[in-house]
């Protein structure tokens, strides 16, 4: 056999060699993970004081409340408090990265009027909804007036 005919053998073989070895390895499945860098996590109400769901309240009367909540990445979060009935002293506010305490955890308080006639519906509600640029967050207060 002549050296050109062997080269050509030697040739085929690896080329035949590399289309099974690709055939092989295509037909392996392979999982992939990933850790997404930067990604931003919506503030979380951890607690609301009173935590009573729905608060019975009398026309006319006032009632305290505090929110903690979270952000991990203690982004600077605005807030809006939005009653259905009645009213609030603070309607909107912000929270700044220096607010944070050392578990990413904030407070929002705020005093709330119920109406002076009983609402339509009743229970009504408090909505307060979070921000912090990335995520809406909303929390949802239902107070039962009589």
């Amino acid at each position: 056999m002549c050296m050109k005919n062997i080269y050509i053998i030697i040739s085929i073989t690896i080329f035949i060699a590399s289309i099974s070895l690709f055939t092989v390895l295509a037909r392996q499945s392979i999982g992939v993970s990933a850790v997404v860098g930067n990604a931003n996590n919506s503030p979380v109400v951890i607690s609301t004081n009173p935590s009573s769901n729905p608060k019975l309240l009398w026309k006319s009367k006032l009632q305290n409340y505090t929110l903690y909540f979270r952000d991990n990445e203690k982004d600077p979060v605005t807030y809006t408090i939005t009653p259905r009935a009645g009213s609030s002293n603070i309607l909107w506010g912000s929270i700044s990265k220096v607010q944070y305490d050392s578990a990413s955890g904030a407070y929002v308080t705020f005093t709330y009027l119920s109406p002076s006639s009983i609402p339509s519906p009743n229970p009504t509600s408090i909505t307060i909804t979070f921000n912090d640029g990335f995520n809406l967050v909303t929390k949802q207060l239902n107070v039962y007036v009589f």
